[in-house]
Order: C-alpha cells, then sequence, then structure tokens
C-alpha cells in the first residue's frame, strides 16, 4: 500500500483544476453527511485556502437562515477565532506563507468543524444523522450485495459545483435523508444541477419514515418530483432485516 492509497482509503482526495489550485475533499463532514473540503492555491511563496463560498451554501440548503450578512455573524465570530476570514462574497478565506500551510489548513479545518458543531445546535441534529446513514449503508449491503456500493462520491452538475452524495449504488446516486423542509430543498437543488448536466445521474432518496411517518411521506412526495424514493422501511424490509427506531 502507497501512502497514497492509504490517504484514499481513509476518505481523502485531491483534484487538481489548474496550475497551482488544488480542490481537497477530506473525511470530515457537516452533520447531514456533507464532505468538509477545501480550495488550496499557491501562487509563489504565499498559499490560500478557500472554501468558494460552499459553506453558507450549505448551511443554507440545511435550512439554516443566512439571507443576509447580519446573520452571518455567529459563523463570522467562529472563523476569526481560527485566524480565518469571512469575506463580504460569502467565501471563507485565508492566507500564509508556504512554510506555514499545516497550519493554515489545520485552523481552517478546526474552523470548519466549529460551523458544524453551530449548524447541529441550530437545527437540533445531533448524532443520529451520522448513525442513520450508517444504517442505510449497512441495508444496502446486505440487499443487494453484489451491486459496488461507493462511499461519499462527488458528481460535477451543470453549474460547474461539486456535489457530494452519501454513496454510489452502481449506477445510482444515494442520500439517505431525515424529514426536515431544508433537506428536501438541498437534495432537489443539486439533483436538478446534475440531471441538467451533461451526464446526468439517477438519484434516489432513502427517507427515515420510522420516527414521523406522515412527515416523511410530505417530504417525500415532494422529493418524487424529481428523485426516487425509498423508504427506510422498504430498504430494511428489502435487506431481510428489521427496523429498529432511535
Amino acid at each position: 500500500m502507497t501512502c497514497e492509497s492509504l490517504f484514499a482509503r481513509m476518505g481523502f482526495e485531491c483534484r487538481e483544476r489548474s496550475a497551482g489550485v488544488y480542490r481537497v475533499f477530506t473525511p470530515l463532514s457537516f452533520c447531514d453527511g456533507e464532505p468538509i473540503g477545501l480550495y488550496f492555491v499557491q501562487k509563489g511563496d504565499t498559499v490560500h485556502v478557500s472554501d468558494n463560498a460552499n459553506t453558507l451554501f450549505h448551511l443554507r440548503g440545511v435550512g439554516m437562515d443566512v439571507s443576509d450578512r447580519k446573520k452571518w455573524r455567529g459563523i463570522r465570530q467562529i472563523v476569526e477565532n481560527f485566524g480565518i476570514e469571512l469575506k463580504a462574497s460569502g467565501e471563507v478565506t485565508a492566507f500564509a506563507s508556504t512554510t506555514n500551510a499545516a497550519d493554515l489548513v489545520s485552523r481552517y479545518l478546526a474552523a470548519m468543524l466549529s460551523i458544524a458543531d453551530l449548524e447541529r445546535e441550530t437545527l437540533g441534529i445531533t448524532v443520529e444523522v451520522s448513525t442513520y446513514i450508517d444504517e442505510v449503508e449497512e441495508h444496502l449491503r446486505f440487499w443487494k450485495p453484489t451491486v459496488n456500493l461507493l462511499v461519499s462520491p462527488t458528481v460535477t452538475g451543470h453549474s460547474g459545483r461539486v456535489h457530494s452524495f452519501h454513496f454510489q449504488f452502481g449506477d445510482e446516486l444515494i442520500e439517505a435523508a431525515r424529514p426536515h423542509s431544508g433537506r428536501t430543498g438541498s437534495i432537489l437543488r443539486k439533483a436538478a444541477d446534475i440531471q441538467n448536466s451533461a451526464n446526468p445521474i439517477s438519484v434516489m432518496v432513502v427517507m427515515d419514515d420510522r420516527e414521523d411517518p406522515e412527515r416523511a411521506r410530505a417530504e417525500s412526495d415532494i422529493l418524487s418530483t424529481m428523485v426516487k424514493v425509498l423508504p427506510f422501511s422498504r430498504l430494511a424490509s428489502n435487506s431481510g432485516s428489521v427496523p429498529v427506531r432511535h
């Protein structure tokens, strides 16, 4: 095993976008499972990290109100504690010398994890979300053990934005979702972007219908206008397992 293959197995990925510009994906994630990544740019003796304004886009997608700059105050305070800047454009960014690149990336990722904590606190999302994603993965593997299951795939949409999903199951992208209007809107936006791209891919949502079947049904009805929806209870039945309530 090489260091490169080890880092890939651990969930790290790096793509060169242009000369000196890299898109880095990490195994760290926000509360809904979306990976935390960064753009790393080197020019001469200076390095620059940026989220390309993806953090605010993500928070808006999960239902947090970031509609104007006054509501960015909490996020701005968090990143500034780590020496990172939230610009008026919505970009989270910072600069350092090449000799301090490791420290810069460390501070950036620490800031992102603190934003993820704020997200959980604001939306009341707990460790149950990540537990649910793990449950979906387990049931998918039991359901069709011969189908290739890829964790945390990324796909480029028509807009050029890179979207992440929880899984790719064969030729289909999978999102594990609990019923929440913010999550529904986020999924629909990225599904539309992907389906309008040059290489559209089918998307399926596995909806947790155990705690609130009525709300799950309502969100599923909205999602089904654009993507496939599979209730978790049906997935568990297909896999031969009994769904367990949180």
